[in-house]
């Protein structure tokens, strides 16, 4: 499906980041949440794209929520496509959102992985049920990036309502870096 950069990886849950650790880290002088709760899968980003952009030094991390039957797409792609682009596996990318025009991000991720942009999905493992959430942790160029007032007040306890909306019309300026899944007994 995709290549996954094992050195990348990391557990976000009680036992592997515990509660002396920080909720808020900062990236290209901005901040954005620490995904608890969730497991990181490094996902491989193209080498040369990344050292001369210097997206893990200069570029903003962000969380794009989705679901489980786009990521192969996005993550192929190595960039979050926009509704309507053509995908590398022939396909047409479709977000069911009013703006076709912009990628949404946030470097929240409780708002990343409301549900109306991440839903829940359930599986069973050795008969066990699960709830289970994928998003996305990327790198998102600053240029052009408009952060907006969060539609849904009160979302994020570490950072403010003001900016928690984030959206960009440049292409190719949001780069999925990890895999964030998040599962939970029912």
């Amino acid at each position: 499906m995709f290549e996954i950069s094992i050195k990348r990886n990391k557990c976000y849950c009680a036992s592997c980041y515990d509660s002396t650790q920080p909720n808020v880290l900062t990236a290209a002088n901005t901040k954005y949440t620490v995904p608890r709760g969730w497991v990181a899968f490094g996902i491989q980003v193209d080498n040369a794209f990344a050292t001369s952009n210097k997206i893990f030094d200069n570029w903003y991390t962000t969380f794009f929520g989705t679901s489980k039957d786009k990521l192969e797409d996005i993550i192929r792609n190595r960039f979050i496509p926009f509704p309507g682009d053509h995908l590398l596996s022939g396909g047409t990318f479709v977000l069911n959102l009013p703006d076709q025009n912009h990628v949404y991000t946030s470097p929240s991720i409780n708002y990343a992985s409301l549900e109306h942009v991440c839903p829940i999905d359930t599986m069973t493992i050795d008969g066990t049920s699960y709830d289970f959430q994928v998003v996305l942790q990327c790198k998102q160029n600053p240029a052009d990036v408009q952060k907006l007032r969060s539609g849904k007040p009160k979302v994020c306890k570490y950072l403010s309502d003001a900016d928690l909306q984030w959206k960009t019309d440049q292409r190719s300026s949001v780069v999925p870096t990890h895999l964030l899944i998040r599962a939970k007994k029912r």
